[in-house]
């Protein structure tokens, strides 16, 4: 058994595969940029690619569970608020997910940046089609949520 290093998981979801440590990460606020543009479920893979790559697979999980049920939350405050207040609720929204995401993983990504000094972080770039996959995975959320909602409170559209 491996000895549990400071600041590291201390339980580990699955073994971090030697092609994921080998891979540069992207920089934290490619993150929050993807979330901003694509939604939050892109900005959670993002961080979730980031910190696998880092050494922290629970981290990485806690992200994308909390990002699930943060996202069916927003689903249901969407389809259940007017229009005009939904425009507001979703800009600030995508605000906050351009905050939160880069700060899940900078303490991280300063660790990674001292031990791999030689090692250029990825472009952003390249995460565009993680970005497209959050969209997709986002939708599939709304439709989880919105199709039982409507169902079970028909007058509310």
């Amino acid at each position: 058994m491996d000895a549990i290093e400071a600041g590291k998981d201390s339980y580990s979801i699955g073994p971090v595969l030697p092609a994921e440590m080998t891979k540069a990460p992207f920089r934290p606020k490619v993150a929050g940029r993807i979330a901003f543009f694509f939604g939050p479920v892109a900005g959670a893979l993002i961080s979730v690619i980031n910190l696998r790559r880092f050494g922290y697979p629970l981290k990485a999980k806690r992200v994308f569970s909390w990002t699930l049920v943060g996202t069916g939350v927003l689903a249901v405050v969407f389809l259940l608020i007017p229009d005009v207040l939904g425009r507001v609720v979703g800009i600030a929204a995508e605000i906050a997910f351009y905050q939160v995401y880069p700060r899940l993983q900078e303490k991280e990504f300063g660790e990674w940046q001292m031990a791999h000094p030689d090692i250029e972080p990825l472009s952003g770039w390249k995460a565009i089609g993680w970005g497209f996959a959050g969209l997709l995975l986002f939708l599939v959320v709304f439709v989880a949520v919105g199709f039982p909602l409507s169902i079970l409170f028909p007058s509310a559209r």
